[in-house]
């Protein structure tokens, strides 16, 4: 099968670090074999609030300085790869302490942002409404499932919340529903289930098949827009499947491979309604996202040319 050029490969990586944030340049560096962690501990550092949680533009698409829950689980998922370096587990230590001071006891669980997210510069689907709600509170699992994934793997850190019941409302929430919405929602539970594999039970696996099958968009006709395309579930050929084709994996390999071949970045198939000033700005760090996140696919499925 076709694989992405080493120049192509290497005209992305080379875009990233003369235009991409300082976070995706560690972690590229990271990818190539050259960096090192501490870089990436480092450039997290300048997203971390005194709270513990994160903000300041980690989840591009939120310019507030604040901290989030959906920032702070953002962060958590560079964090808990590199927890035996001193000073990440340090930054755990205090993203947990952020986490027991968010949690919202009516809701059992975490509102993705503040309400001072409407304050800042903002993609309109993170607008806090009168509800106390924005569009990505209708689905629990986001970020709340995950936010439990990780409360649950550092359990003697916490010490006022129960990660037991926690943990049990979380499966019983994931195996009670019936129709699969959010997919951001399963992609909450994959790596909640990815932290914690011994949850996965037979019946738990056959409930994440049939929201993945439910959820994931197979027609390529479909991929330029911001759907849940199969490489979004299936990042790398040593997770499970899911019941997605293996065809239909190697299709969106080629497409993203035809995306860095067109140009040397991803675009982001999204756009904001107004602040648009800041949003050429989220869409430039975006691209700096998007297009490490694609040559790491392809690095992890071997379609890289070397």
């Amino acid at each position: 099968m076709q694989k992405l050029s080493e120049h192509h490969y290497k005209r992305a990586a080379n875009w990233i670090i003369k235009h991409g944030r300082e976070l995706e340049k560690a972690r590229l560096k990271q990818l190539m074999k050259g960096g090192h962690e501490q870089d990436i501990v480092t450039a997290l550092t300048a997203f971390q609030n005194e709270d513990g949680g994160f903000g300041n533009g980690l989840e591009a698409d939120i310019r507030l300085p604040h901290s989030s829950p959906i920032a702070t689980s953002a962060a958590m998922q560079l964090l808990v790869q590199l927890d035996d370096n001193p000073q990440a587990n340090q930054m755990i230590q205090s993203a947990l302490i952020y986490f027991e001071d968010q949690f919202d006891t009516k809701r059992q669980g975490w509102y993705a942002v503040p309400p001072e997210v409407n304050h800042y510069p903002h993609a309109f689907w993170w607008t806090v409404h009168a509800d106390g709600r924005s569009w990505i509170d209708h689905h629990w699992g986001n970020p709340s499932a995950e936010i439990i994934g990780y409360l649950l793997l550092y359990r003697k850190a916490v010490t006022r919340l129960d990660v037991d019941q926690l943990g049990k409302q979380c499966m019983d929430y994931f195996m009670n529903l019936t129709v699969f919405e959010s997919e951001h929602e399963i992609y909450c539970y994959q790596r909640f289930f990815q932290l914690h594999p011994n949850l996965l039970t037979p019946e738990a696996s056959d409930q994440l098949h049939k929201a993945v099958q439910s959820l994931v968009v197979l027609d390529q006709e479909k991929w330029q827009d911001y759907v849940p395309s199969p490489l979004k579930f299936t990042t790398a050929p040593n997770h499970s499947s899911l019941g997605i084709p293996t065809s239909k994996i190697e299709e969106n390999l080629q497409f993203v491979m035809g995306k860095l071949k067109d140009q040397p970045f991803i675009e982001p198939p999204w756009e904001w309604n107004e602040y648009m000033d800041s949003w050429e700005q989220a869409k430039q760090e975006w691209r700096g996202v998007l297009t490490y996140e694609a040559l790491q696919s392809l690095l992890n499925y071997g379609k890289v040319a070397t």
